[in-house]
């Protein structure tokens, strides 16, 4: 292990010997020195492992304590090594960070360096290799983020942005009145949105190290793109994409083929209609399917009064059930949702609002039947004189308390399904319900979501 060390220590030493020799008489092209990196870093990885290896088995051998600053691993170098580089300076420099003692010209390996190696070989500063020609013809920097003080308490000129230098693994804080000067000519990679430094840093690598690019300027523009795509792949509008493809292909491989229809019963409200399906497997089954009031789908309204008291109605119910709910109603034709909710509210309390809102929408039971529920919130209720003349139905209402409601709710007097989930939109959808009591204008909602069935269903 030490001498395989060994041999792979010297083969770098000499390599960066001859580059600087190389670069000492010509311009090297871009190419090439993208080159010298690929190499210079191929020469750290074999390096990394190897010093991992050793050092675990040194760990391993329970007769020896090693001293901290012991040699473990030393050799002679020549007495011309990095003789091209003219700059007295950073020659020595250059030796210091090789772990070449630029007197004695003898390469060291401590136990404390081999320790630090084995998760930490940095990189080396090659713009001294090639005897100060830059590897990319313009600084790179990543940009990491902006860092603000409290306006209130230190000024402006405190707030600062931190760049990284992913070519000398180094961070630059910039004042912020300092960074439009400080990114002229340079190549600035800026973060794309759900992707973090590391990952820009882990892919400029990559491309850095990707035989494919030629020069500096092909790895920064892969790298972008490729962080764009990333981020693209990230966002929510991506893993929205792939959840629809991925229930759209759940649906192609259960959806059917209608080949027959007939009506089974006619009633005055309801019809029931039995469908043929052929499904992908070749088998043929029938489904009855119920058609409420011509297949009209519903609203139902959580009216709340300006001093926010629920209004909850009573109604005569199959089987005289007791059951307290929201005013609802069908939908006529031509008719919207949230018109034909300002219409029932009003036909059934005799209260009126210009505030409604949608919540949400459901299928109100979709194995045997396509009509849907829709939940309108409408807010500020006022009490009218304008009495409802018309109807079949015996319709009664109460104001209710929201710590009433919520016993209706717990107690299972208010027990229908769609009624349930029109309290559960009002819980989820608002941030403190206390604040319908505010004007209309007011922004009382967390968010207002488009409830679109991307299959048109």
């Amino acid at each position: 292990m030490k001498y395989e060390i060994i041999k792979i220590k010297k083969e770098e030493l000499n390599y960066i010997d001859n580059i600087a020799k190389l670069s000492s008489t010509r311009k090297l092209s871009e190419k090439e020195k993208l080159k010298v990196y690929q190499i210079l870093e191929s020469y750290k990885e074999k390096l990394k492992v190897l010093f991992e290896k050793y050092y675990l088995k040194l760990i391993k051998d329970e007769n020896k304590d090693y001293d901290i600053d012991e040699v473990i691993i030393k050799f002679n170098i020549d007495k011309s090594y990095l003789s091209s580089i003219k700059d007295a300076e950073k020659r020595k420099s250059l030796m210091i960070y090789l772990d070449i003692n630029p007197y004695e010209y003898t390469y060291y390996l401590t136990y404390a360096k081999l320790r630090y190696y084995k998760n930490n070989y940095n990189k080396i500063n090659i713009n001294y290799i090639l005897n100060n020609q830059s590897l990319s013809e313009k600084p790179i920097y990543i940009f990491m983020y902006k860092y603000y003080y409290d306006e209130d308490t230190i000024i402006n000129e405190y707030h600062y942005a931190i760049y990284f230098d992913p070519l000398k693994n180094e961070k630059y804080t910039i004042l912020e009145s300092e960074m439009e000067d400080f990114e002229k000519n340079k190549i600035i990679i800026y973060p794309e949105k759900y992707i973090s430094t590391n990952e820009i840093l882990k892919v400029l690598n990559e491309e850095l190290l990707n035989k494919g690019n030629e020069t500096i300027n092909d790895c920064i523009t892969k790298t972008k793109l490729r962080i764009k795509n990333l981020s693209y792949k990230k966002s929510p509008e991506y893993k929205e994409k792939i959840l629809l493809k991925k229930i759209n292909e759940l649906y192609q491989r259960v959806k059917g083929t209608i080949v027959n229809e007939e009506t089974l019963f006619q009633g005055n409200f309801l019809k029931i209609k039995q469908e043929t399906y052929k499904l992908p497997n070749n088998s043929v089954v029938k489904k009855e399917k119920v058609v409420k009031n011509n297949g009209k789908d519903s609203v139902i309204v959580i009216a709340i009064t300006k001093d926010f008291k629920y209004i909850i109605t009573i109604q005569n119910r199959i089987n005289n059930k007791l059951i307290a709910e929201f005013p609802s109603g069908y939908i006529e034709d031509n008719e919207n949702p949230l018109d034909a909710a300002k219409r029932e509210l009003q036909e059934e309390t005799s209260y009126k609002t210009d505030s409604l809102i949608l919540l949400d929408e459901a299928y109100t039971s979709p194995g045997i039947d396509n009509s849907k529920t829709y939940i309108a919130l409408a807010n500020n209720c006022i009490k009218t004189d304008e009495l409802y003349i018309g109807g079949t139905e015996l319709v009664d209402y109460e104001l209710f308390t929201e710590k009433e409601l919520k016993f209706l709710i717990y107690k299972n007097i208010m027990n229908g399904a769609m009624n349930k989930l029109a309290y559960y939109n009002l819980i989820t959808n608002t941030i403190n319900r206390n604040t319908f009591i505010m004007g209309e204008d007011e922004h009382i909602y967390k968010r207002l979501r488009k409830k679109k069935n991307p299959f048109n269903n």
